[in-house]
């Protein structure tokens, strides 16, 4: 079995674990971007991807970083908890007695560097293009200057310019302003939704929520994963024609340099 194939099964086995977690507390949650484009292109892992991320509403994701917090199996994994274990909006479910080394890897005080699956929230959108205008502006901010107090290291000049037009954000008081300027329609009854993490433009960023819907379980790998109820419609707005794999030169993955898979 070669390194990346391994490591892909270690990652498959990390994601029945959280899936295994949200059947028994009823919380709906979908495979996200490249990991949704493997199930329905692949039935499994795109063959050169080296991750899985989920995505989840608001409320699901609250309710499993507190499922996690209280009755995760400590001993077997660390939960890092996004803007709370390290600056990014995002989450880390990482296996102990692993490591992952990565392209300007963070490491927080815990030392933890396991393989893992990245846990994404969205957060519910106003319907209006002004309201959705604002909040994309403080995301993307915000996001800038999460990836500034990680210590991103990005050759793009305009990323750099970005970073450092947020760095007024590392006073907490104006960080949490922008944050709460985020997450200020989370509970609401809205229409739409708001994923800001990625690398996604403006158009690409609010989906309407009827997109995700009941989760559909499709194949991937040997078991079944979801996706939205209405993927092929939330991929085509993000990425085009996703079923057209990319050039050769472009199928390489993103965040494997080195990997210790312990015990596993």
């Amino acid at each position: 079995m070669s390194k990346l194939k391994h490591l892909q099964s270690v990652i498959l086995s990390i994601a029945k674990d959280i899936d295994s977690i949200c059947q028994e507390y009823s919380i709906n949650y979908y495979l996200l971007g490249g990991s949704a484009i493997g199930a329905l292109r692949h039935h499994g892992f795109i063959p050169w991807d080296d991750d899985l991320d989920i995505v989840m509403d608001a409320d699901n994701y609250n309710r499993f970083v507190s499922v996690c917090r209280e009755r995760l199996d400590k001993e077997k994994y660390y939960f890092q908890e996004g803007y709370k274990d390290w600056p990014m909006p995002f989450s880390k479910l990482k296996l102990r007695g692993t490591v992952l080394k990565e392209p300007s890897g963070y490491v927080n005080e815990s030392g933890e560097q396991g393989i893992y699956v990245d846990i994404f929230k969205l957060e519910d959108a106003p319907s209006s293009k002004i309201g959705q205008v604002w909040q994309y502006f403080c995301a993307k901010l915000l996001l800038c200057n999460c990836l500034l107090r990680r210590g991103w290291d990005n050759s793009s000049l305009s990323k750099r310019l970005m970073m450092l037009a947020s760095s007024p954000l590392n006073i907490a008081v104006i960080r949490n302003f922008f944050r709460r300027q985020v997450e200020m329609y989370n509970g609401k009854d809205t229409d739409y939704r708001l994923f800001f993490a990625g690398r996604y433009r403006l158009s690409t960023s609010f989906y309407h929520k009827d997109i995700f819907g009941k989760p559909q379980w499709v194949p991937f790998e040997d078991t079944e994963l979801p996706v939205p109820e209405r993927c092929d419609d939330w991929l085509t707005q993000i990425f085009g024609d996703y079923m057209t794999p990319p050039p050769v030169e472009k199928q390489v993955g993103l965040h494997l340099t080195d990997v210790d898979f312990g015990k596993y």
